[in-house]
């Protein structure tokens, strides 16, 4: 028990226990940083490629396909924010772990750490040690004493023998060797009770340090156990901190990009506005736009976009309007401007006004964010 308790005290308070613990948060500091560094990375994405595709040429770039473009530079600033909100959660248990941690080992004169308790054990252990190792080194005394006592019991027996069997000897002579073969004898007994004496008390003093060394083992596995908890909570709440804390709100960040490029992005309204740019048609005129038929084709375009079990039939229909109206912007461009009287331009002012539908109006921004 008293190896065992030793040893004990020695693994649990040592600085082993610091070095784990030292380990486990450079463990979660370095899986922090890498979440660390993808956020700066997308942040440093979402700059670059936003100057860049504010910078693209306008008309080639045209209008809603650009600001498609921003909006999925963009997501990356969106989903930064979420790794963002990783990053504190893990950064939270690392700083909780790591002051639980300062709490239990302080430092010493040594610049190491040790447990905060280590003083206390170790006094308590060598209190209950103390008792049992005074029986020891007085039981320890008594036997050498007795194994003296034993050869001075010889040297006065060999006396005895020796006087008593010269018959030149005096009897004052004898007398002494039978006092002195009696005083060794009873200094032997003396001692020998004095062991019996000892050993009852170390036996004693050693069920008492047993039990008292019991209680300090018990005490150290609680601290241990403590300690393994602590590594085992903290790694549940590490498993937690490092997933996405709102997965609704990392799937709404692709929905609404998703949602933004469908409704927003219209390959046809940057052709007008590409037309527009080029002068081939005047601002104040949306005649290609607020054409019937035009709006017939962005019906069935937006259709075509949202409906995967389109008909063939309605797919043909759709392509020769788009046809139609390319033919038109191509004309118009290819056309001298001598060729463009006002009659047709009259023409497609009423045509564009009795076919205006508020359903499918919109109005080009030639904003770029």
């Amino acid at each position: 028990m008293t190896q065992i308790a030793r040893s004990l005290v020695v693994t649990v308070f040592s600085h082993q226990g610091y070095d784990v613990s030292k380990d486990l948060m450079f463990m979660m500091e370095d899986y922090c940083n890498l979440h660390r560094q993808f956020s700066r990375g997308l942040i440093s994405y979402f700059e670059r490629w936003s100057k860049r595709i504010q910078h693209q040429n306008t008309l080639c770039s045209y209008n809603t396909t650009k600001r498609a473009l921003l909006d999925t530079v963009k997501s990356a600033k969106k989903l930064a924010f979420v790794e963002d909100k990783r990053i504190q959660n893990i950064q939270h248990v690392i700083d909780k772990y790591k002051t639980i941690v300062n709490d239990t080992y302080i430092p010493t004169r040594f610049s190491s750490q040790q447990h905060r308790r280590t003083k206390e054990f170790k006094k308590q252990f060598k209190e209950a040690y103390q008792m049992l190792n005074d029986c020891k080194i007085k039981l320890d005394n008594l036997k050498n004493d007795y194994k003296i006592a034993q050869e001075d019991l010889k040297k006065a027996d060999s006396a005895h023998e020796i006087v008593f069997s010269d018959s030149t000897t005096t009897d004052k002579q004898r007398t002494r060797a039978i006092e002195m073969q009696t005083k060794r004898r009873r200094s032997l007994k003396k001692i020998s009770g004095r062991i019996a004496v000892i050993e009852n008390n170390y036996n004693h003093a050693n069920k008492v340090y047993c039990r008292r060394v019991k209680v300090i083992f018990q005490d150290c596995q609680q601290e241990e156990e403590h300690r393994l908890d602590l590594i085992k909570e903290t790694l549940i709440d590490f498993c937690q901190a490092i997933q996405i804390e709102n997965q609704i709100e990392l799937d709404k960040v692709y929905e609404d990009l998703a949602h933004q490029i469908q409704t927003k992005q219209n390959s046809l309204d940057d052709i007008i506005y590409w037309a527009q740019s080029y002068g081939a048609i005047d601002y104040n005129i949306d005649p290609l736009r607020d054409d019937s038929k035009t709006s017939k084709v962005r019906k069935h375009h937006i259709f075509i976009e949202e409906s995967p079990t389109i008909n063939s039939k309605s797919l043909i229909e759709a392509k020769k309007m788009d046809t139609k109206v390319y033919e038109s912007i191509l004309t118009t461009l290819g056309a001298d401007d001598e060729d463009i009287s006002e009659t047709k331009i009259t023409t497609m002012r009423k045509t564009g006004k009795e076919s205006n539908s508020k359903k499918f109006s919109t109005t080009t921004e030639i904003d770029f964010y």
